[in-house]
C-alpha cells in the first residue's frame, strides 16, 4: 500500500504472496478479488499522482452522515423535516468552516517566520503551513514531490530552494483551496511547476511597460524596487531599547481630576460638616 510506483507495488504484492500469509490460499484470492481489482482507488502507487488533500479513506463521509443523522433525530419523517435539518446541518458545518479561516488569519503558526512564509503567512490555512513547515525539514534526498500532486503545496526542494535564495511563497505557488476552501476548480499541480517562469515574464513585460510610460514610471519604479531590494539603504534606524525599568511612578503622577460624582460628595461633605459645626456653636450651657 506504501508503495510510490506500481511497479514497486506489484513486487510488494509478490513478496505478501511467497511469505507467511501466502500459505492461506483464501485470504489471497480474497485479496486478490476484493483490493487488488480497486487497487487504483486506495494504493499510494495511483493515489500520490491525485489531488485529494489527505482525504484517502471514506472517513469524512462517515463523518457527514453522522452529523446528519443526529440532525435528523429520528428514521421517519416527512421531506419537509428532512430538507429542513439537512439546510440546518449545512449551515453549522459553513459556520465552523467560516470560524477556522477566521482564526487562521488571527493566528500565526510558530514556524512560519521569515522567508519564505512571510508573504502567505495570514492568508491561508495554518494546517497548509504546518505542512510545508514538516516538508521542509526533509532533505533534498528524502523529497518525492508528492505533496505537490497531492495536496498542491510545494514540496521540500522547493522549501529548501527558496530559503537558500532568501524569497518569499505567494498565494499563487498554493492551490486555491489552501486561501479559499474552493473545490470547483480542481487543482492542477502542472499549472504551478511553470509559476517561477511565468512570474519572470510577466516582470519583463512590466519592465516594458514602465519603460513606454515615460521618466516619471520609470523613476517611481525604480523608487519602489530600491526600497524594497536594499531596505538597508532607506536610512531608517531600529528603534532605540529602553533599558530604564518602569517600576512605581513617581508620587502624584498617575493623579487624575476628580470626576463629576466626586466633586458632588466632597460637596455634600462639605455642607455637612458646616452644618453641624453651626449647630455646636449654638448650644448654650447652663
Amino acid at each position: 500500500m506504501e508503495a510510490t510506483t506500481p511497479h514497486a507495488m506489484i513486487e510488494e504484492w509478490e513478496y505478501f504472496k511467497n511469505g507467511f500469509w501466502g500459505r492461506n490460499s483464501k485470504l489471497i484470492e480474497y485479496l486478490d478479488r476484493e483490493c487488488l481489482e480497486h487497487k487504483e482507488k486506495w494504493a499510494c502507487a495511483y493515489t500520490n499522482n491525485i489531488f485529494h488533500i489527505g482525504n484517502t479513506s471514506t472517513n469524512r463521509v462517515e463523518s457527514a452522515h453522522s452529523t446528519l443523522k443526529a440532525w435528523l433525530n429520528t428514521s421517519t419523517g416527512g421531506v419537509d423535516t428532512l430538507f429542513l435539518s439537512w439546510h440546518d446541518s449545512i449551515g453549522g458545518q459553513v459556520i465552523e468552516i467560516r470560524k477556522e479561516l477566521e482564526t487562521c488569519r488571527t493566528k500565526t503558526f510558530k514556524g512560519a517566520y521569515g522567508p519564505p512564509y512571510d508573504v502567505i503567512r495570514g492568508s491561508v490555512s495554518l494546517y497548509a503551513l504546518e505542512l510545508m513547515f514538516v516538508e521542509g525539514k526533509k532533505t533534498p534526498s528524502e523529497c518525492d514531490c508528492v505533496i505537490g500532486r497531492t495536496h498542491g503545496l510545494p514540496c521540500s526542494c522547493r522549501i529548501n530552494s527558496f530559503k537558500g535564495a532568501g524569497d518569499h511563497f505567494q498565494i499563487t505557488h498554493l492551490a486555491p483551496f489552501w486561501s479559499t476552501l474552493d473545490y470547483a476548480n480542481p487543482h492542477d499541480a502542472r499549472r504551478f511547476e511553470d509559476n517561477d517562469a511565468n512570474d519572470l515574464q510577466i516582470y519583463h513585460e512590466l519592465v516594458a511597460e514602465v519603460c513606454r510610460r515615460g521618466p516619471s514610471a520609470v523613476r517611481a519604479a525604480k523608487v519602489a524596487l530600491m526600497s524594497k531590494l536594499y531596505p538597508e539603504e532607506e536610512g531608517l534606524r531600529e528603534p532605540r531599547v529602553s533599558t530604564k525599568a518602569k517600576g512605581r511612578p513617581p508620587k502624584r503622577e498617575n493623579a487624575r481630576d476628580p470626576s463629576w460624582h466626586e466633586h458632588a460628595a466632597a460637596r455634600q461633605g462639605r455642607r455637612s460638616t458646616r452644618r453641624k459645626t453651626s449647630t455646636s456653636d449654638d448650644t448654650v450651657l447652663y
